[in-house]
């Protein structure tokens, strides 16, 4: 036995003796125990520590590796309308309860309009029913259908003849469609992802030109 641990023995039984000494005789039988289990008197701590395995980070497919393994791509002929119709559905009743609409939806003039603007910009738009209602380019004007891709630059809809069509967010005006109401949106004010949408705050005051 080394001098250290004869030391930190010696110290060990000198602090339990005079607890002992101390506390209720009703307490003295727990003493030693309560002490070993607490603090560990008269043990040596070792000198190895036990390194805890690293968690590995999990890596998420960059943009550039979702479009390589097509992602992003949607076969012409691969959808048909009447399956996407329960995804609108699912969004009239979730863009409904996300704008708290009731009855009616609040006036242009009203304390509720910026509020109500906001979270629509920052709303999910996959399911919407979107129909072009102004275009630079002529060929894209009355296409209409359903949104299942929602880009940073585009729109792609469904039609009603089960065709998938790219809509430039910049080039156009859309008239989206919630129940009987119709809601005009300028595309150039939604090109970014989704995802960072939702961490933006749109301008007050914008200009309504293409």
């Amino acid at each position: 036995m080394s001098t250290e641990e004869s030391f930190s023995q010696g110290s060990a039984r000198a602090i339990i003796s005079f607890l002992k000494s101390n506390v209720p005789k009703s307490n003295i039988e727990n003493v030693e125990g309560d002490l070993k289990a607490n603090f560990g008197l008269a043990k040596k701590r070792s000198s190895t520590k036990i390194r805890k395995p690293k968690k590995k980070k999990v890596r998420c497919l960059t943009r550039i590796q979702k479009k390589a393994l097509g992602f992003y791509n949607i076969p012409k002929d691969s959808l048909r309308y009447i399956d996407i119709l329960p995804l609108n559905k699912l969004w009239t009743d979730y863009i409904c309860e996300v704008l708290e609409i009731k009855d009616s939806i609040p006036e242009r003039n009203s304390k509720n309009w910026e509020s109500f603007t906001q979270t629509f910009y920052k709303a999910d738009l996959h399911g919407a029913y979107m129909r072009v209602v102004e275009s630079k380019c002529p060929s894209y004007v009355f296409k209409k259908g359903i949104c299942i891709m929602d880009t940073k630059n585009t729109f792609k809809i469904l039609s009603e003849e089960n065709i998938v069509t790219t809509l430039p967010k910049k080039e156009c005006v859309f008239e989206i469609s919630l129940k009987d109401w119709k809601l005009t949106l300028f595309g150039k004010h939604f090109c970014s992802k989704p995802a960072d949408r939702s961490n933006k705050k749109m301008k007050n005051y914008l200009y309504p030109e293409l």
